[in-house]
């Protein structure tokens, strides 16, 4: 068995060749690799010809969403954990996997997450490092989150807990952390960064955004009380931020103002 399996997904994507040369250059080898192609055009193919001597297991075949193609993949992996390296994006430096999986090191956590270089490649100046902290419990994703290229999850967190809720389009990735923390796993944080991410991915574009608000929000009401969401909210925003606030309700039937920390419901009229 394995220890490491990478499973790419890709649909058509320019960048790919970035993403192939980022595993076949991991000075740590002792992983598979499995690629979920959603049925690319001959130029992607062509790309995928040239590394089909690394992959151990290869299909291109129409999907059904990003996460349809993850647990295609998961489903065919047979490593201890599972890293989702999408095409797009790729390892930051080559010694990655060396420094997480190599040297001797034994991981026994459920789920190992490093930090992010988040990156446009086009725009250097637009560039950043997310650097997250030590995750505690489920709360910390109501207001955050972890890269999933950034992650290591053992596969029998997915035949445990079940696999990627197709339902959600394009956050069901931040919905699952949600679920796996709600059931108590362990998180180790990595002390390096682990990716470089590819922010004009879906989830980042304009025309995805009310999607995403709406996933959110559904995710939010099935996972967390009111309760838990003032208590996180007053650990992250100022206090101006929570002595005064007007948003719409999440069913957009009300008018919530937020004075010195008191919810105040205004019914909206049926023209607005």
């Amino acid at each position: 068995m394995k220890k490491l399996s990478v499973i790419t997904i890709c649909y058509n994507e320019p960048n790919l060749e970035k993403t192939c040369e980022s595993i076949i250059n991991q000075t740590w080898q002792d992983f598979e690799w499995i690629v979920v192609d959603g049925g690319s055009n001959e130029t992607i193919q062509k790309i995928w010809d040239k590394y089909k001597y690394r992959i151990d297991t290869f299909i291109s075949e129409p999907d059904d969403g990003i996460y349809n193609a993850y647990n295609k993949g998961i489903k065919l992996a047979s490593g201890e954990y599972i890293n989702l390296m999408n095409a797009g994006d790729y390892f930051y430096d080559n010694n990655v996997l060396d420094n997480i999986f190599g040297r001797n090191q034994n991981h026994d956590e459920d789920f190992l997450y490093g930090d992010t270089y988040m990156s446009d490649n086009n725009d250097l100046y637009n560039s950043y490092t997310l650097q997250y902290p030590e995750i505690k419990d489920k709360n910390y994703f109501l207001y955050n989150f972890v890269n999933t290229q950034s992650a290591f999850m053992k596969k029998s967190l997915f035949e445990k807990f079940g696999y990627y809720d197709e339902n959600y389009k394009i956050i069901a990735d931040w919905e699952k952390c949600i679920n796996f923390a709600s059931n108590g796993i362990c998180f180790k944080k990595l002390n390096l960064i682990v990716a470089n991410f590819n922010v004009c991915g879906v989830s980042f574009s304009k025309e995805t955004q009310p999607k995403v608000f709406e996933e959110f929000c559904k995710i939010v009401k099935k996972y967390f009380t009111e309760k838990e969401i003032d208590k996180e909210m007053y650990k992250h925003f100022s206090i101006l931020e929570r002595i005064f606030s007007i948003k719409n309700e999440m069913t957009k039937t009300y008018k919530v103002i937020t004075i010195l920390g008191i919810h105040i419901k205004i019914k909206r009229s049926k023209k607005a």
